[in-house]
């Protein structure tokens, strides 16, 4: 198999698995996209303020793509921009409304990644890591 076929095929499980996180989403009355799920369950997971630079990484995503995100979760009220002591920044924070969501989407991120390898040994798991985690070095070292 060539790097491109890996490439491909790794997008395509990417892009899969933003499909299905979306339906079960949708049936769970959750209004929301993988992503914003995503930052919800970072800010969670962090337990204090974080800045958008610290969810770039996290999401995947440029500067004017994530503020985009970030804006309409704020009109959503699933976030709260807060003015720091250094006011060209602002930290952001998980509103009552998301961190009432919190639980539900991570028992469903949990059920969802059961599901993922419910026919992989554990052995066929962590070799998978490995080599997802070698192939992330490789193209961190580019």
């Amino acid at each position: 198999m060539s790097n491109l076929e890996i490439g491909k095929t790794l997008k395509e499980l990417n892009l899969q698995i933003f499909k299905v996180v979306r339906k079960r989403h949708s049936q769970l009355g959750i209004d929301l996209t993988p992503i914003q799920a995503t930052i919800i369950l970072a800010l969670y997971e962090n337990k204090d303020i974080l800045y958008q630079k610290h969810l770039e990484p996290i999401v995947a995503c440029n500067k004017s793509t994530l503020s985009s995100i970030l804006d309409t979760m704020e009109k959503k009220e699933l976030i709260k921009r807060v003015t720091m002591r250094d006011t060209r920044k602002n930290g952001i924070v998980l509103t009552k409304k998301s961190y009432d969501l919190t639980k539900l989407i991570a028992k469903d991120k949990k059920e969802l990644d059961k599901k993922m390898v419910k026919d992989l040994t554990r052995e066929e798991i962590e070799n998978f890591k490995i080599t997802l985690n070698k192939m992330l070095s490789n193209l961190e070292r580019m």
